[in-house]
């Protein structure tokens, strides 16, 4: 990677296959994304780097990337953006921080990324990465849900901002993922009942077999997230089963799954005294403390919540 790629065509190539790496991201063979990224990868080892070599790393280290080697990736990671820097191209610089916080960017704090998210929204918007803009803007939103880093009443005037701009770009599958977060904020601040827009996310767009499984789990997840604020118990555990069944193993995004259904199992216990789910709740804070190494500032007091409210129980 010392040497830069002096072949545009081979330079138009990298390009291309992220290109294909993003779109394939959304489709439902896995490794059809791996495939390209690695060809970029690869291309970038044996003939140089140019400007598209750190977003197909950082690509990379998005798909790889698993809680026993996430240390390891995020420094990957880290190197792919101090090599941006040599090309200083801003359209790539917002694929690549959406990439970054897809992967590496979950052992950083959640308010950082949330920050820096809404950044990379304005500065892709400005150069013209629309795409990559409203997908920054979509994730950036989720961190800000999930950490509490901005006020609900504030983010739900950002994300009604975005749907007004979408009105202009037309990015219909960023529009889906962003009224699935409208709907969470908007239940959580007064169950819709004055914040609630008619355009919603279904399940059948979600679950719509031409664009794999991306969306379906981003629905599964702000189900649990939602029915749990709400106090519907059974609900809350009905999704989270339904969202580990289609997620992948390891990563960062399941595990905040795994802490309100954790939290869930728990209340559902102290209400109904079975305590037939308590091994899975051992399960659920044994992963926890894992994932809690790697992830201290978002994870460590999840961690101890749960920790703190099994105690609760058991000592009784």
């Amino acid at each position: 990677l010392g040497k830069k790629m002096e072949d545009s065509t081979l330079c138009n190539i990298v390009k291309f296959y992220s290109a294909m790496a993003t779109a394939a991201y959304f489709c439902k063979p896995l490794h059809l994304g791996a495939y390209f990224v690695c060809k970029m990868a690869q291309m970038s080892l044996r003939n140089g780097v140019c400007q598209y070599t750190p977003l197909a790393l950082m690509q990379l280290t998005s798909i790889v990337i698993r809680i026993d080697n996430a240390a390891f990736i995020h420094r990957i990671a880290k190197n792919a953006l101090a090599l941006s820097e040599k090309f200083g191209s801003s359209g790539e610089k917002t694929e690549l921080c959406v990439n970054y916080y897809m992967g590496a960017g979950h052992l950083d704090s959640y308010q950082l990324g949330a920050n820096q998210l809404r950044k990379a929204f304005s500065s892709g918007l400005s150069s013209g990465n629309a795409n990559a803009a409203f997908y920054c803007a979509g994730h950036g939103t989720h961190f800000s849900t999930i950490s509490a880093e901005t006020d609900l009443p504030s983010l739900l005037l950002q994300i009604d901002y975005y749907l007004r701009l979408l009105e202009i770009y037309k990015s219909e599958m960023a529009k889906k993922f962003i009224l699935c977060y409208r709907e969470t904020i908007s239940t959580l601040i007064d169950r819709g009942q004055s914040t609630g827009i008619d355009a919603k996310l279904s399940y059948g767009d979600a679950s719509d077999q031409g664009i794999g499984n991306k969306l379906l789990e981003v629905f599964y997840f702000h189900q649990v997230f939602r029915n749990y604020w709400i106090g519907y118990s059974e609900r809350c555990h009905h999704y989270a089963k339904k969202c580990f069944a289609i997620s992948k193993p390891g990563h960062f995004f399941i595990y905040v799954i795994k802490f309100y259904h954790g939290l869930n199992s728990l209340d559902m216990i102290k209400k109904q005294a079975n305590y037939s789910k308590s091994k899975e709740v051992d399960e659920i804070i044994a992963s926890m403390k894992v994932v809690a190494s790697q992830s201290e500032s978002n994870f460590r007091n999840k961690l101890e919540l749960l920790e703190a409210e099994q105690y609760g129980i058991t000592d009784r």
